[in-house]
């Protein structure tokens, strides 16, 4: 039902009719965007759990979306994501990617692709590559953001971010993986 003040339609009625007899009004918005918010967790990642926790409880009440789904992994997910942070309850990755719209569906991976370490490490780029395949043969709008500044992005971080949009955990860089999210830029690739 008609229950939200269109204010542009209103405004171009008073216009239209010189004065004010009914506001316009239109039906609730309803926003079907959904978010699948992966996190990195344990080995190398230890140093940014509370920054994990922080996206992780921004996401859900502050990103206003229609749905948003948290699941975490260790270095690359390969045959489940897990619901809790201790990888105690699994789900498998073709199980999570059923549920979810190709049209409304963005996701956001938090890790540091290997940049901790800085080494290259040719188990963990296949490993990727075979998911984030897994990913775009189901969803269209896939960034990632990485704790690491830019320059640290050595070995396997550097291969991965010619994959899929990385980006630094930075202001600048959380508001170009939104873009890409939004589908408004694919083009940042290392």
């Amino acid at each position: 039902p008609p229950v939200q003040l269109d204010v542009e339609a209103t405004v171009n009625k008073i216009g239209s009719k010189g004065m004010l007899l009914h506001p316009v009004l239109q039906p609730r918005r309803v926003n079907r965007n959904q978010l699948l918010l992966l996190v990195d967790q344990d080995g190398s990642m230890a140093p940014f759990h509370s920054l994990s926790e922080r996206l992780v409880h921004t996401a859900i009440p502050g990103g206003r979306l229609g749905k948003a789904g948290i699941y975490y992994f260790h270095n690359c997910p390969s045959q489940y994501l897990y619901q809790d942070p201790y990888h105690q309850v699994a789900e498998p990755i073709a199980e999570v990617l059923s549920v979810l719209h190709s049209e409304y569906t963005g996701v956001m991976i938090f890790s540091d692709a290997g940049a901790a370490r800085g080494a290259f490490n040719q188990e963990r780029l296949e490993l990727t590559a075979e998911f984030l395949q897994q990913l775009r043969q189901k969803l269209r709008y896939i960034a990632w953001l990485n704790p690491m500044p830019r320059n640290r992005w050595q070995g396997t971080a550097s291969e991965i971010a010619k994959l899929v949009p990385m980006f630094e955990l930075s202001r600048q860089g959380l508001n170009e993986a939104i873009d890409v999210l939004r589908g408004k830029s694919t083009t940042k690739m290392v």
